[in-house]
């Protein structure tokens, strides 16, 4: 996991407690009843002096869910603009997937949308907007979202620390008028100039001398990829994306985060600990403080040995053999770039042309989302796709409903993603079982690239 600052600059969380859920009355059939619901919401980040901060977001911090228990999610829309909920990372049935105008129609004001599905996987996922997501996304409208495994997984803590930024204006309000900035939406997409953890600024969080904590990162940011560095005490990679790892792997570098991509890690605090650890972004000019780790007083027993492997989940195997499908996603435009024209909505157009429509990305020359999908493929076939980041910028790579296999030697190997952080000019070839039907996006998560052009999908036949 090393990296240097140079590489990192070439690729361009008190935490919340990750408790339990309340649910609603359970159905007949076993199934959980929860209600969601999408609403405004402020935050006071400048008090006692200054105005509350006017946010999107859910009406809770976490939402905590179980392996292999069935749930309904009723979602009420108490916003000002059409909206859907995208659980990323979860396999879920395509029609449950939250994007609108391929699985769904927006939620409507006033109106309400029940997703039912089943979580198959453990881990750390988060929920968000998937209807004007480069704006929605970046008012708050996200959650993390928690399944936990069967068996407690043997920490003293579980924390959950989900990163953003925020664009404020001289007022100290959402910088809105940024919103559709297509000169920040050619380059690295609209970072902010205020970071959080947990939706709170520099939050510290109790840990006793001794214990093992869990943290849960998840890179909410609409397009900041955070390089972050945890405390210099015994860490442990224990899962990515949602997905475990075989064997834990030691940390002692910082942590690359593309937005979306999510971290599972391990800390023992030592015995001998006191004062408080720092939690930076250090991919910046100056390193910001994003949380810190608040020792107070000491745990009776003592941790000795490394962590233990996750308990898998239920991916479908790989293998070694040739795959039934195999094709280059050639990813152009951007500034600097060498785009010259694409086709948008059926008809070709030049550069100029194309900004004018707000696209300045492409994937195999087509902007945005094509009529037909770029893979069709039968349901359980094995699918490479080898992706050339041919632009100057970064981009995180982003596929719905499966996860997959890359490789890109900064990440430990055999892992599995569902987020892909890849540097200008880089290439990597994904690996993955089409097992889910369905219409199935795959773009860039680095939101305002998708909006501007980065976005195709494949459909998985039943």
């Amino acid at each position: 996991m090393k990296l240097s600052r140079r590489r990192f600059l070439g690729l361009s969380a008190a935490g919340l407690l990750a408790g339990p859920t309340l649910y609603r009355p359970v159905l007949a059939d076993g199934t959980r009843r929860l209600k969601l619901v999408l609403g405004n919401e402020q935050r006071q980040w400048f008090a006692p002096t200054g105005e509350p901060v006017a946010l999107w977001g859910f009406d809770r911090d976490v939402l905590r869910l179980r392996q292999g228990e069935p749930v309904e999610i009723e979602v009420e829309n108490r916003l000002p603009q059409p909206s859907s909920v995208h659980w990323h990372g979860l396999r879920v049935e395509n029609a449950m997937d939250g994007v609108t105008g391929l699985t769904q129609a927006p939620i409507e004001p006033g109106e309400r949308f029940f997703y039912r599905f089943t979580p198959q996987d453990a881990g750390t996922f988060w929920a968000h907007s998937h209807h004007r997501t480069y704006e929605q996304l970046a008012r708050g409208l996200y959650l993390p979202l928690i399944v936990d495994e069967p068996e407690l997984y043997p920490v003293d803590r579980d924390l959950v620390l989900a990163l953003d930024d925020w664009r404020l204006n001289n007022e100290r309000q959402l910088h809105t008028e940024s919103f559709g900035d297509m000169h920040e939406w050619a380059h690295g997409g609209r970072t902010g100039n205020l970071l959080t953890a947990n939706r709170q600024l520099k939050p510290a969080f109790e840990v006793r001398a001794g214990e093992r904590v869990r943290l849960r990162l998840v890179n909410t940011a609409n397009a900041r990829i955070m390089l972050v560095e945890l405390p210099s005490i015994p860490t442990w990679i224990i899962a990515k994306d949602g997905q475990p790892l075989a064997e834990p792997q030691p940390l002692s570098e910082p942590l690359v985060l593309a937005p979306a991509e999510r971290y599972d890690v391990v800390v023992d605090i030592p015995v001998q600990a006191s004062g408080s650890y720092k939690i930076r972004d250090v991919g910046q000019d100056e390193a910001a403080e994003l949380a810190s780790l608040r020792v107070a007083g000491q745990t009776e027993h003592r941790w000795f040995s490394a962590p233990a492997a996750l308990p898998a989940n239920p991916l479908p195997e790989l293998g070694s053999a040739e795959p039934q499908h195999r094709l280059q996603l050639d990813m152009t435009g951007g500034a600097m770039g060498t785009l010259r024209k694409a086709v948008y909505q059926g008809e070709t157009l030049g550069v100029q042309e194309l900004i004018q429509k707000h696209q300045i990305w492409a994937f195999n020359g087509i902007a945005n989302m094509p009529e037909q999908p770029m893979l069709d493929v039968k349901r359980g076939d094995l699918v490479e796709i080898e992706i050339l980041n041919n632009t100057r910028w970064p981009h995180g790579m982003h596929l719905h409903g499966h996860h997959f296999k890359a490789d890109l030697a900064r990440y430990p190997k055999g892992i599995w993603h569902d987020t892909l952080a890849m540097a200008g000019g880089e290439r990597s070839t994904i690996r993955f079982r089409a097992d889910n039907p369905g219409s199935w996006l795959l773009h860039c998560h680095m939101i305002e690239h998708q909006a501007a052009g980065m976005v195709t999908w494949i459909r998985v036949a039943t």
